[in-house]
């Protein structure tokens, strides 16, 4: 009985995206409706949406700027969506005001219920599909069933969904193969340009020496291990120095949250996906955007090698892996003794982390799933 339970649950649960995929898959365009294609218009223009708190985080704020950069400001455009008016509402007039030629849709900003954020995702992707608007999906979280499902939903026709976790290993559970990933955050250059300036005001000695430091959201399974590591610290007469915060909690400004990344010795984080009833597969680790906002501030990252880091970040030149709270303990321990060996990496890292931002790596991936609908 064990057994079918996590048969079931492991294996039948997570697959149950694949059915409203290929309900709106098979369904076919109306009489009197022609597709307009994105290669019948003559420039590109691309609409990036989020939430009124959404466009307060550091994510789409680089997300807006890093796309700027990429196919030129005139041709981005922000969508701000009101949580007290119809979603749908507001896309549909989002496009046909600006007549994008690309949208980016992230199953985050409308309804989170199963059944209602199913029908929200059937009526984006019919709005994108008869006005030919190619979707760029934004799934963070993959874990999570209502987001997966909506992803492809979204994209179940053409388009791309980018992930955070390398597509070979969940495959089995996405309904179809245009899943680009693992992505890098989508650092600006602009941003760069302000760490280099921040960088070179960070302290030459650290104080206390004997501490490194973890920032980010506090969730389960990362509390736990987090406080195993700083258990094993102890015994070697160091610490961890949380400035978390718990999901749902208040965010710190960007100015600090940049400058603790830039002015501390070591960052560690871990890659581990939240657990909750709603999400599965979480066992697999996710590349997170802490991987290059820290080598890009210049701290020593100590974090675990997901899979498909080694696409743009080689461990031990570049970050050091760890595999368990003993090993990153122990790592920590000697990196804080060690300068020249601490900031030969850090540097490496840094150095690494630049020229992925200089390549505009993220769009270029945008791209290359995108194919003939690319953005350039």
């Amino acid at each position: 009985m064990n057994k079918l339970k996590e048969w079931v649950k492991n294996q039948c649960l997570p697959r149950i995206v694949f059915i409203p995929y290929f309900i709106f898959k098979i369904i076919p365009v109306p009489f009197g409706y022609i597709k307009k294609n994105k290669v019948d218009k003559k420039d590109t223009i691309l609409c990036v949406e989020a939430g009124v708190k959404g466009w307060e985080s550091i994510e789409f704020k680089e997300l807006y700027q890093s796309a700027c950069e990429y196919i030129g400001k005139d041709s981005v455009h922000k969508v701000m969506i009101q949580s007290d008016d119809c979603y749908t509402s507001q896309l549909k007039t989002a496009i046909r005001e600006l007549q994008p030629t690309h949208y980016l849709y992230d199953p985050r900003t409308g309804n989170q219920k199963w059944y209602i954020g199913m029908w929200q995702s059937y009526k984006v992707a019919w709005l994108l599909h008869i006005y030919g608007v190619v979707p760029v999906v934004l799934l963070t979280d993959l874990a999570f069933r209502t987001w997966r499902a909506q992803s492809a939903i979204v994209t179940a026709k053409y388009g791309i969904v980018i992930s955070c976790i390398a597509p070979r290993k969940v495959s089995s559970i996405f309904p179809h193969s245009r899943l680009v990933g693992p992505s890098l955050m989508p650092l600006s250059v602009n941003t760069m340009s302000y760490l280099d300036a921040l960088f070179e005001k960070r302290p030459t000695h650290f104080r206390p020496l004997k501490t490194a430091v973890f920032t980010g959201s506090l969730y389960e399974p990362r509390t736990t291990i987090l406080k195993k590591i700083a258990a094993e610290l102890d015994n070697y007469g160091c610490s961890l120095d949380f400035k978390g915060r718990k999901m749902g909690g208040p965010r710190m400004s960007d100015d600090e949250y940049w400058k603790i990344l830039s002015h501390s010795p070591i960052i560690i984080t871990t890659a581990d996906q939240l657990e909750s009833k709603d999400s599965d597969w979480t066992w697999i680790m996710h590349l997170l955007y802490r991987y290059l906002e820290v080598l890009a501030a210049g701290a020593l990252l100590i974090a675990p090698e997901v899979p498909g880091i080694r696409r743009y970040f080689i461990p031990g030149q570049h970050f050091i892996p760890f595999t368990s709270a003993a090993d990153a303990a122990k790592k920590i321990d000697f990196y804080l003794s060690h300068h020249n060996e601490r900031e030969m990496i850090a540097k490496q890292g840094r150095e690494q982390a630049k020229a992925l931002v200089a390549a505009r790596t993220f769009w270029m991936n945008v791209d290359s799933g995108l194919g003939k609908n690319s953005l350039t």
